[in-house]
């Protein structure tokens, strides 16, 4: 059977779910929209693009401690990093701030409760990132199994290296493959790493070079919309392209000067943002060991899904029964399933 794969990058769909249905609550279990948004959008693709497997990454605490390790700067604009400190809050927005994180946190352990009990594959590891996580199962799996990548981070379109689907939560009509990227976007698909390189990253507080936005980059070196272009092939053509203006008695280009006087900052962002050879630990390789082994459907079954519904009135938001709800989720409990017959019946030889 052909392996679909559905990658999530979870703790971005749990914040997308967050946002969109932040006003839902059930009087079992309160603020519930996260975790229904979350399995409401999930199920879609799965029965949109005909999965019979699921895998969950995490962020994991701390996630981007290596990065920030590297630049200090990393990431420091957001809230919910422990090297953060420079938002002070008063009691009233503290104690709000406290109240949001506790219902976050109950979705996401719900969310992964109920993720076990439909034969979801899932990886969380301390420190370390969702997006060197998916790059790496990309790398591993993608010669193997027809992976469609979710998620909103456009690093991740460095995937499409692999033959991945990337299906962007703020275009998720339109997954992006290596055929329709060039109707999606300003550049090849190959140079994803090397703009974010030299033009920076605002969302993860990544600095690029004064003046070299991808607007300006693309003018230059028009050749990132057709083929593959190296950092250093920029770097050396910037360099060239101002000795010769300097020969023949012209002003060299402002921000060529400041590109080639940054050669420091781009070795900074390549080791950020180049996912090719993704920030993980052995923790992570150890977890990936147990992803070729079954899933045991000892303490995996649809009774106790229904059970925890039931406790957070999940199916009167659904407004229909748990069978229709969870049909689309069929194949992948019949592929794990089968999976771990397959596994028993070699190891029982």
């Amino acid at each position: 059977m052909e392996i679909r794969t559905f990658l999530v990058d979870s703790s971005y769909l749990l914040k997308r779910s967050l946002g969109g249905a932040k006003d839902v609550a059930t009087d079992k279990f309160g603020m519930i929209g996260g975790l229904y948004q979350f399995f409401t959008t999930t199920r879609k693709f799965v029965e949109r693009h005909k999965i019979n497997k699921v895998v969950l990454a995490w962020d994991g605490e701390n996630g981007g401690f290596y990065r920030y390790k590297i630049d200090k700067a990393y990431k420091a604009n957001r809230p919910n990093k422990s090297w953060y400190n420079k938002i002070t809050l008063n009691e009233a927005e503290l104690r709000r701030e406290q109240q949001k994180e506790l219902s976050i946190l109950k979705q996401r352990k719900r969310i992964q409760s109920y993720a076990e009990e439909l034969f979801f594959r899932q990886i969380e590891v301390d420190k370390i990132e969702a997006d060197d996580i998916i790059v790496k199962y990309c790398q591993k799996y993608s010669n193997t199994e027809e992976i469609y990548v979710y998620t909103n981070d456009r690093d991740l379109l460095q995937t499409l290296n692999y033959n991945v689907t990337v299906i962007l939560g703020n275009k998720e009509n339109t997954p992006i493959t290596k055929q329709n990227f060039m109707f999606n976007f300003d550049y090849h698909y190959s140079n994803c790493s090397t703009i974010k390189t030299i033009c920076g990253d605002v969302s993860d507080n990544v600095a690029g070079i004064k003046g070299m936005g991808e607007e300006t980059l693309l003018k230059h070196f028009p050749d990132l919309k057709f083929r593959h272009v190296t950092v250093n092939e920029i770097y050396r053509e910037s360099k060239k392209i101002n000795e010769e203006r300097v020969k023949n008695k012209k002003k060299p280009l402002k921000v060529f000067e400041t590109l080639i006087n940054n050669k420091e900052r781009l070795i900074i962002n390549n080791k950020l943002v180049n996912l090719d050879e993704p920030l993980i630990n052995d923790e992570v390789l150890e977890e990936f060991e147990l992803l070729d082994l079954p899933l045991s459907d000892e303490d995996r079954n649809s009774k106790n899904l229904y059970n925890l519904m039931l406790e957070d009135d999940f199916l009167s938001i659904y407004n229909s029964n748990f069978v229709n709800y969870i049909k689309p989720f069929y194949p992948i409990i019949i592929q794990e399933k089968e999976k771990l017959k397959q596994y028993n019946k070699n190891n029982s030889k």
